[in-house]
């Protein structure tokens, strides 16, 4: 007779070693996403790791054979959101601009400053598809994947966020090179 505690436990081993397998190629792609939407590398750090165990909790309903990056990726970008949402993070915690800052060992150019915060400005949706289109040079098809949308759209949405942050920043140069 076969314990049905042994079964159940040498199956958790088989999935966590599968989702491991998995998810430990797209981690970095997760983390440059957090980052680039909430500049913040704590915050980053911790929206991953808040993220991967929420796509541990929903690993059994990944569906087999389907590309991990973009489904990884949504559950990060709803994690940056959630984590905007809080009330902690409309706070501007002088610390954090001032590591921000030192990070580099350099001041940011004007250009570079009028981009994030013109990046701020914009819609968590606008900034969403132009960090995953620019910051993580993703194709339209993998900002198509990640949005659950056509490429055709998500290059119609990118053209359009580029629309809504150029009057921010100020900028009439040319952004989209794709």
């Amino acid at each position: 007779m076969i314990d049905a505690d042994v079964v159940v436990g040498d199956r958790r081993e088989f999935e966590s070693d599968d989702f491991m397998d998995a998810i430990d190629p797209v981690l970095p792609y997760g983390f440059r996403l957090a980052y680039g939407m909430l500049r913040n590398r704590d915050d980053a750090a911790d929206v991953v790791q808040e993220a991967t165990l929420n796509a541990w909790r929903h690993w059994r309903s990944f569906r087999t054979g389907a590309d991990v990056r973009p489904w990884f990726l949504a559950i990060v970008a709803n994690q940056c959101r959630q984590t905007v949402r809080q009330h902690w993070w409309s706070v501007v915690r002088k610390s954090d601009l001032v590591a921000q800052s030192s990070e580099t060992g350099e001041a940011p150019s004007e250009e570079v400053d009028n981009l994030r915060r013109g990046l701020r400005k914009l819609s968590h949706a606008d900034r969403l598809v132009l960090v995953l289109r620019y910051y993580l040079d993703l194709s339209f098809s993998d900002v198509a994947a990640m949005l659950h949308t056509s490429p055709a759209a998500a290059r119609v949405r990118t053209h359009r966020a580029l629309a809504r942050l150029r009057p921010i920043i100020g900028s009439a140069e040319d952004l989209d090179d794709a």
